[in-house]
Parts: C-alpha cells; structure tokens; sequence
C-alpha cells in the first residue's frame, strides 16, 4: 500500500480540505480509476456443454447409445461391436486422462455417429433418435432458461455497484459514485458505509471494520491512528467514525488483485477467492432444499445407471 509521501509525490493531499478539481484530474490520470476488471464470462458453448452434465441427461444418453448399439448388432454384428469398442476406449481414455467431464459430451457425439453409421448402412436407429431428441429439447430449454437468468444477474450485479460514497473536496462533503474516488481523496466513513478504496486512516473515532471479506474473521476490528490503521475496499464499517486518505484504487486495490486470481482458468479456488466472487456477483449458489435434490438426483442417477447395465 502507497505512503502518504509516495502519494504527496504526484497530488497534493490536504486531509483537512480534500483534493481540488485539477488535483483530481492529475490523480485520475497517474493512477487509474477505482474501476475493477468484470470477472471472465464463460464461454456460451461451454455453457451448453455443461448442460449434458446433469445426471437425468446421462442417463439418457446412456439409454440411446445403448439402444443404437444393439440395433447395430442386430443390423451388423461386426458393425455393433466396432461401435461397441470405439465408444469404450474413448470414454477409458478420457477417464484415464482425468477428463472425465467430457464423457457427456462424447456420448452425445457417438449418438449422432451411431445414426450415421445405420443411416449409411439403410438401418434408421429411429429408437435412439428419439431419446437423442429428447435430450435436445431438455438441454435447449435448461441453456435457454439459464442463459436469460445470467443476463438478469448481470443487470442486478450492475446495480448493486451504484454504491454512493461521502467525500472532501475543496473543503467541502460531496457524495460520489465509488468509481470517481482516486487516489488522494479524503473519505469520511460512519457506521453502516462500505469501504470504497484501499487507504489508511488519517483522524478515527472509535472506528470497528468488519473485514471477514478479506480475512474471513467472524469479528470486526478495531483501528486506529498507531496501529492496523490500514483498511481495504468491500470491508464494512459496523462502529465509529474515520476519515481515510485513499491509497490505492481499482484493481489495485487488495480486492482487485483477489479478484484478478479469478481471471486465472484454474478451477481450484481458495477461501480469499471465493470471499470475493460472492462480493463482486450476486449469489447464484444452490440453496440447502437444492443441495438435498441434488444429491438424491445423483443416488437415482447411479441406481438408473445400474439398471441400465444389468
């Protein structure tokens, strides 16, 4: 985090009088704007590969490759086993190579290549189609509904950053849009305001912070003048008053290098990661009765797996 000296370098930052409109402008300009970077999107057509996951789909994927394969043997003895090995050693070696939430997607390919192969052969797998079918209409309408609730988050998510904070400048208290604090600025937080930008304190009152975003302490924290004087943006004040001098904004703030970890295409996350991906996007986690759905859709899934073998 910047020191006041380090600051004082580029703006002139007055704590009693805030900065001045050419201040400002200077700030802005050497160093950014208290805006983060969105958070990667996914890709659409992974979105709608995904929708082959769900556990009722690979049931039914396996019910039409299954039907596909003896209607093939039926046709073809030579055929269905080729078929009948080509499938296997594809889903083996995409098991071997820990890629197995491909599996799906393959079974929903060999479908197609099944039909194809009968067409060609004048044998019309008229069975298997229609459950193939099925599985469109299903994952069409899922992608559908999910895609449309995504883009209603993302008008929610946009509003929710419209937060509003008090700040001096010329000597005077204006309430600002988050994304016009810069670097310098002086701002006067009281109990209830979220922290807009990473800054140290420069006069406090009894100031408690609940920080459990950045560090997940359950209980907020004490600052003051001698010591953990330094706060961060998306914390909440829950006791006293301050005023801060920004130190850093946007996405170098300590949200915004958290956040940039996000950007990354691991799948695995920490605690600090997934702290802030529920702060800077609305919720969209199973609530306890999905969570208990879930589950039993995935027992019926390995009981209808089973059938299907036997």
């Amino acid at each position: 985090m910047r020191t006041l000296a380090e600051i004082t370098k580029h703006v002139p930052a007055d704590p009693a009088s805030g900065l001045s409109a050419s201040a400002v402008d200077v700030s802005r300009q050497h160093f950014g704007r208290n805006t983060l970077a969105p958070l990667p999107r996914e890709p659409l057509w992974r979105k709608f590969l995904d929708k082959f996951d769900e556990p009722i789909i690979k049931i039914l994927l396996a019910a039409a490759l299954l039907s596909m394969i003896v209607d093939l043997f039926k046709a073809d003895s030579l055929t269905g086993g080729i078929a009948l090995g080509v499938l296997v050693v594809t889903l083996a070696a995409v098991y071997l190579v820990r890629q197995e939430h491909w599996a799906p997607t393959l079974m929903f390919v060999a479908a197609f290549a099944f039909f194809g192969v009968g067409a060609v052969q004048g044998h019309f797998l008229v069975e298997g189609l229609a459950v193939m079918i099925a599985v469109i209409l299903a994952t069409g309408v899922a992608f559908a509904s999910e895609y449309k609730s995504d883009r209603e988050f993302e008008v929610l998510n946009a509003r929710k950053d419209l937060i509003q904070a008090k700040v001096l400048r010329d000597g005077q208290v204006r309430s600002l849009p988050i994304e016009d604090i810069v670097v310098g600025d002086i701002v006067l937080l009281e109990t209830g305001d979220e922290i807009p930008a990473d800054g140290r304190i420069v006069q406090v009152s009894e100031l408690q912070v609940d920080q459990s975003l950045m560090t997940g302490e359950s209980e907020p924290v004490a600052k003051d003048m001698q010591s953990n004087d330094d706060i961060y943006r998306g914390t909440q004040v829950v006791d006293g008053a301050a005023r801060m001098l920004v130190t850093e904004v946007g996405d170098e703030t300590a949200l915004g290098q958290i956040a940039r970890r996000l950007m990354a295409e691991d799948d695995e996350t920490d605690d600090d990661t997934t702290r802030v991906k529920r702060k800077l996007t609305i919720s969209k986690e199973l609530t306890p009765l999905q969570q208990k759905l879930e589950r039993l859709a995935g027992l019926i899934s390995k009981i209808g797996y089973v059938a299907a073998i036997l």
